[in-house]
């Protein structure tokens, strides 16, 4: 086969139930038309099946990729589609495949009636992706509001099929949870109401997102909810009124943001996962509720070892300060500084030799009798060696900037004349400064770096 002479079809349908007859028959009338039956060597069928263009991006969408790949060798004159979008439906994507399409001067024929003719410039394609992209976002659009109204489950309903049509029947074993929960919501008056409702057992319903889904949620009276407000459904029985889901839904509105801002609170209430001092495995952390602090018990059943959050945080934060007022910022510094220098010196000087090598290793094999295949080998396997090496040290060269510029933090934060630490101080010093907590029956053990640097070593 000659470069450049393949002739692809590409098709893509965005879930399984879809069909690719028409895209793949549109294309065959088109190579009818040029005196072709789509049989020949040289004209390839390429097709994503059940990939919708909206969800994956374009690397995960296979047989794109391949004829990319294809174009990309040199190997195609002529791709057949259907329409734009079927290449894709995000604006950087297609104008990135359309690229493609420019630079290697490959043909594009689009077999929609409706679809305009590629143009073989940028700008303009670009224009068409816009149209793409913006039918994808209606598409979006269309599916939401369809599983809003017709979902696959919802708690609290029975889903009916008959003759094409879907209705929701009330699971009367569900009723009386889902009224009661409404009903008990709306009479939340402040903060710590609201707090206390989630944290209560309901029964069938005691995850308080499960709740909060619920709440939020306007099947229960019938409805559901666009961009243009709320719209009754005729094919749902309601099991609240409308009044009743707008009075939950406006206690929701004003203590969602208190909720969120406890939940973000315990999720962020400790910095460090101790260790078991029996067993050295992580230790487990678990808790009564989400908005609960909890505790660490170890994963491997030792019993008797557990630290509450509470008491782990109070230990690693009295350490840390102890520690950070028994440092010498201005020696540690001054050491560390001096050995990341050092270091950086070496690998730069280790890399100059490597790159030199490397250039060698690549003239030499420029230069040698290429008859003789084993020699190649020892050559191309060199030079990868050396390569590998140079991109190691450009690795370590920059963690060891990343670890400078951690070194210069901590000096920020100690070197203040009154040092006085904010909650995010003491949390950015436990990343930097606790290597481990171990906890013990008796105690906890926490290890420290930078523990050499004593304000006493500091008397020279």
């Amino acid at each position: 086969m000659n470069e450049k002479d393949l002739t692809v079809i590409y098709g893509r349908v965005s879930s399984a139930a879809q069909s690719l007859e028409l895209q793949l028959s549109a294309a065959r009338r088109y190579l009818e038309a040029q005196g072709l039956t789509g049989k020949e060597d040289f004209v390839i069928e390429l097709t994503d099946h059940d990939v919708s263009a909206t969800k994956f991006k374009m690397k995960d969408r296979p047989k794109l990729m391949e004829l990319i790949q294809l174009i990309q060798e040199g190997k195609v004159k002529k791709v057949i589609g259907y329409k734009r979008d079927r290449f894709a439906r995000n604006f950087y994507e297609f104008v990135d495949i359309t690229r493609v399409f420019i630079k290697y001067n490959v043909e594009v024929v689009y077999t929609a009636s409706n679809e305009p003719p590629f143009r073989n410039k940028l700008a303009l394609e670009a224009f068409y992706g816009m149209f793409g992209q913006m039918e994808g976002e209606n598409i979006r659009t269309r599916t939401s509001d369809t599983r809003k109204q017709y979902p696959s489950s919802i708690f609290g309903y029975k889903r009916i099929k008959e003759e094409n049509q879907v209705y929701f029947v009330v699971n009367e074993e569900k009723r009386d949870s889902i009224v009661s929960l409404f009903t008990e919501f709306s009479n939340v008056k402040d903060e710590e109401q609201f707090l206390n409702f989630f944290m209560t057992h309901h029964k069938g319903l005691n995850q308080p997102e499960k709740r909060l889904r619920i709440l939020t949620n306007p099947f229960y009276a019938a409805h559901y909810e666009s961009k243009n407000g709320l719209h009754p459904m005729d094919h749902v029985k309601p099991i609240i009124s409308l009044d009743l889901y707008l009075a939950a839904k406006s206690q929701i509105d004003e203590f969602l943001a208190i909720y969120k801002e406890k939940l973000n609170e315990v999720s962020n209430l400790f910095t460090t996962t101790p260790l078991c001092g029996k067993c050295g495995n992580k230790m487990k952390h678990r808790k009564q509720n989400v908005l609960d602090e909890g505790y660490f018990v170890c994963s491997a059943n030792h019993k008797r070892l557990m630290i509450t959050v509470v008491e782990l945080n109070d230990s690693v934060k009295h350490a840390v300060l102890e520690h950070v007022q028994s440092m010498s910022a201005q020696l540690a510094n001054k050491i560390m500084s001096k050995h990341i220098a050092n270091t950086k010196k070496r690998l730069e000087h280790e890399k100059d030799i490597a790159t030199s090598e490397y250039l060698e290793s690549s003239l030499e094999l420029s230069t040698i009798n290429l008859s003789s295949k084993s020699v190649i080998s020892r050559y191309l396997d060199r030079i990868q060696m050396l390569k590998d090496k140079s991109n190691k040290i450009g690795q370590d060269l920059l963690a060891l900037q990343l670890l400078s510029n951690e070194i210069r933090r901590i000096d920020k934060i100690l070197s203040q004349q009154e040092l006085s630490l904010s909650q995010q101080d003491i949390q950015r010093l436990t990343e930097l400064l606790v290597h481990d907590v171990v906890v013990h029956e008796s105690y906890i053990g926490i290890d420290l770096f930078l523990s050499t640097f004593a304000k006493e070593w500091n008397a020279s």
